[in-house]
């Protein structure tokens, strides 16, 4: 225990002694409130009293999106929205930092003479990423309060809103993290590089699923005829409902677009529908919370179990 407490201590130095540590963290906590809180004074100033406002709806737009519980919501929903997301951004430059850096700086041999003991090693250096990525969203729930409590001083809002589901929301998007951390962990540590290892972990998952998609939409049919025209028409739906439902993107950010998915959900929408077009990728579609954490669980066992065996058995330099 004391061995994986100092490599935990050794990593956590080393990490909050970086600038990328604290460039993120003022992107996100900082950053972010502000901009928000500058669009809902816009909109504040701008549309009060016009012809869009006749029943109250400025004051609503403007306690849903710049209202403490509005920004900590969106300090959720847009690192998840972006391509490639900003939370994959986070968990691929910690990654880089902590299984990555090692190689560049040719300190492996280094680490694992103060730790012969591997397993601790890469023990602590995920708990390490886990904690950071951890203290990064935690920031990001909180500086919703700070920056909407401020906002109110210039704004109409308040601090209503059900935020224990929504810490619960970003809890589970921590918990999902760990298979991101795992994969991330993978790929720069098996192709040793970090930039390319970088690049992997932001294309590698949408290209292999949009390339999936359309081998099963295309060449995984066999010729269409009027016989069975009918049939492969019935297949192609369902292939192409069925098969998002476990695609690694499209469930590591469930609990991040599921307030999205309610608003669609209380004004009579469905997120699952095909009727959302292009928003059904942001909406997550028809996956639940509970299918996407088992999902993620099955990467997270896949991705470790290989990263745990190629790590006590590849030499490293």
């Amino acid at each position: 225990m004391n061995a994986l407490l100092n490599v935990i201590r050794a990593e956590l130095y080393k990490a909050l002694r970086k600038r990328r540590t604290y460039l993120l963290a003022f992107l996100l906590w900082v950053l972010l409130p502000v901009l928000v809180l500058f669009v809902g004074r816009i909109l504040q100033t701008n549309l009060t009293g016009s012809f869009v406002d006749e029943s109250g709806t400025v004051d609503t737009v403007v306690q849903q999106i710049a209202s403490p519980f509005g920004i900590s919501r969106i300090g959720l929903m847009l690192p998840a929205l972006s391509s490639p997301s900003f939370i994959l951004i986070i968990i691929s430059l910690l990654a880089a930092l902590l299984i990555g850096e090692e190689r560049t700086q040719n300190m492996w041999k280094t680490t694992l003479t103060a730790q012969p003991n591997r397993l601790l090693v890469l023990s602590g250096k995920l708990i390490v990423a886990m904690l950071l990525y951890g203290l990064l969203l935690l920031g990001a729930y909180l500086s919703g309060v700070l920056f909407g409590g401020l906002g109110r001083l210039f704004l109409d809002t308040t601090f209503g809103g059900a935020w224990g589901g929504l810490f619960g929301l970003y809890l589970l998007q921590w918990l999902f993290g760990l298979a991101a951390t795992l994969f991330a962990f993978l790929m720069i540590f098996l192709l040793r590089n970090i930039a390319l290892g970088i690049v992997t972990v932001f294309f590698l998952p949408a290209l292999l699923e949009g390339l999936y998609t359309i081998y099963r939409t295309t060449v995984g049919f066999q010729p269409l005829n009027r016989l069975n025209a009918i049939f492969q028409a019935l297949r192609l739906r369902q292939t192409l409902e069925n098969l998002p439902r476990f695609f690694f993107t499209r469930n590591l950010y469930a609990p991040a677009r599921e307030p999205l998915a309610e608003v669609v959900r209380a004004i009579g929408g469905d997120p699952g529908s095909g009727d959302m077009g292009p928003l059904t990728d942001i909406l997550g579609g028809n996956i639940t919370l509970q299918h996407a954490a088992l999902v993620m669980a099955g990467y997270a066992l896949l991705f470790g179990g290989v990263l745990v065996w190629l790590f006590m058995r590849r030499d490293v330099s």
